[in-house]
């Protein structure tokens, strides 16, 4: 707009020239006209800006000195009364998970919770994979120490802790240490410990270890089953009491124990067997060598192994006996699915129901998927031969309602291990039953620490070992169904 006004002016200028009468008034014009440009000029060129006018810096608050001081020996203090009264490394967690039973063959349905696995004080109850490490409650401390990465935990689980089926009584799952000795990856393991072996180890293993429970529901821990695999209720031991040796080198992990088997304490008079077992005193006078290995290398993928050499509690005949067994399992996780593979090889002398070597060996497979953000599903198989003798393993008992009355009578009658009815036709007491479990269950995270679980099993036995206590018979087959509600914090 400007350009244009000046052009205007000097279109303007051009009359005023033609009509002059002499020179004096045309040098007059003309030095009107140049003032014009001049004014034009100045309102073409753009002003140059004014200095911006310089920010104040905030004024800072002057600090009282002795403000500061008091602030400085406040936090000091907090700091050391953290450090005096143990709280400095200290973490506690704990849970229950109620559990709904439902047990064809028993003809029972109850909810399980904080009873027990043994006949203790007549309340008639016997371990079964419709009662193990399920229905209970826990509270765990876990601390680290200043000393250089000493760490400690105490777990504690009323009626169903590791140790309860054994040392009766004791509420302590776990009381153990792990002592760095050279360095952090080589430590020494000393106390209580529930058994490392398998996929599916009790609520915790060792100081620091993660597990593949049902009790646990904190990030990146499996949301499986409520009851446990074949091999984890009948093939595995439960507690160690004694001393390790943990090497981390590479992607590979090694502890070798040396512990009672079962036992707080090897003794003479020590009773390794139930109250109500026909068992006798069974003394195991030395402890177990016990070794596992973990190959954790890939992202996705890893393997454990694991083997029990040594004199355990004979819990069929009485005494103690040799146990030989080799475990390996293995596992692989991707996104929101997750599989685990197990095999399972065992012996112990003079531990069958016909009073021969028991043997054993089987297979577990396990998968799962999380199908929405809060809805896993998952199932599992499991086959167990044990037919050697009439069957038995270190974890199985005379059980049922003819237990103990006489050779033809003998087997494990509530979890489907024996000869099975001794009044069929082609009885055999000498060939026992072979064993397998079909499980399907679905897990909902109702929020990050609380969860709603429904598993469905069917089990089947080669004989008809499973008793039914409706109409005294023995049958092949059974079911059961759970429901559980997981709570963790």
């Amino acid at each position: 707009m400007k350009l244009n006004q000046m052009a205007l002016a000097v279109a303007l200028a051009f009359p005023m020239l033609a009509s002059a009468q002499s020179n004096a008034e045309l040098q007059s014009q003309i030095q009107e006209l140049k003032a014009q440009i001049s004014q034009l000029r100045a309102l073409v060129t753009p002003a140059a800006p004014a200095a911006a006018a310089p920010v104040a810096a905030p004024a800072v608050p002057a600090v009282d000195p002795e403000d500061f001081n008091q602030i400085k020996v406040k936090v000091e203090g907090m700091i050391d009364q953290q450090s005096t009264a143990g709280i400095k490394g200290l973490r506690i967690a704990g849970g229950f998970d109620p559990v709904y039973m439902v047990n064809r063959a028993k003809g029972t349905s109850s909810f399980a919770f904080l009873n027990n696995f043994v006949n203790v004080n007549g309340s008639g109850e016997a371990f079964s994979y419709d009662n193990s490490y399920f229905g209970m409650a826990y509270l765990d401390f876990q601390k680290e120490m200043e000393d250089g990465g000493t760490k400690f935990r105490l777990t504690l689980a009323p009626s169903k802790s590791s140790g309860s089926g054994y040392n009766w009584g004791s509420i302590v799952h776990e009381a153990s240490a792990s002592i760095p000795l050279a360095d952090a990856q080589t430590r020494l393991l000393i106390g209580q410990m529930p058994d490392v072996s398998g996929y599916e180890p009790i609520l915790n293993t060792y100081v620091g270890a993660n597990s593949l429970t049902s009790n646990l529901l904190y990030p990146g821990y499996a949301e499986y089953f409520i009851t446990k695999n074949l091999f984890f209720d009948f093939t595995s031991l439960t507690t160690f009491t004694g001393v390790g040796l943990d090497l981390v080198r590479g992607p590979w992990e090694t502890k070798l124990f040396l512990v009672n088997a079962n036992s707080a304490r090897n003794d003479v008079n020590n009773i390794a067997c139930p109250v109500g077992s026909p068992c006798s005193p069974a003394p195991v006078r030395s402890p177990v060598f016990v070794y596992n290995a973990t190959y954790a290398q890939d992202e996705f993928w890893g393997f454990e192994f694991t083997g029990y050499e040594g004199k355990v509690a004979n819990t069929v005949m009485g005494g103690a006996s040799r146990l030989d067994q080799f475990e390996i399992d293995g596992n692989y996780t991707k996104g929101d699915f997750n599989s685990n593979l197990q095999f399972t090889v065992g012996r112990q002398a003079n531990a069958a129901f016909n009073g021969g070597n028991s043997q054993w060996w089987g297979v577990s497979a396990l998968v799962s998927q999380r199908v929405l953000p809060k809805l896993t599903l998952a199932a599992r198989a499991d086959y167990l031969n044990n037919q050697k003798n009439g069957g038995g393993t270190f974890n199985l008992y005379n059980n049922g309602p003819t237990g103990g009355e006489g050779p033809a009578y003998v087997g494990d009658f509530v979890n489907g291990f024996g000869a099975g009815d001794p009044t069929a036709a082609g009885y055999d007491a000498n060939k026992g039953a072979n064993r397998y479990s079909l499980s399907f269950s679905g897990t909902y995270r109702l929020t990050p620490n609380v969860a709603l679980r429904g598993e469905f099993r069917h089990d089947h036995a080669s004989t008809a070992a499973f008793y039914y206590y409706g109409d005294q018979s023995y049958k092949k087959t059974n079911d059961v169904l759970g429901l559980q509600t997981v709570v963790n914090f």
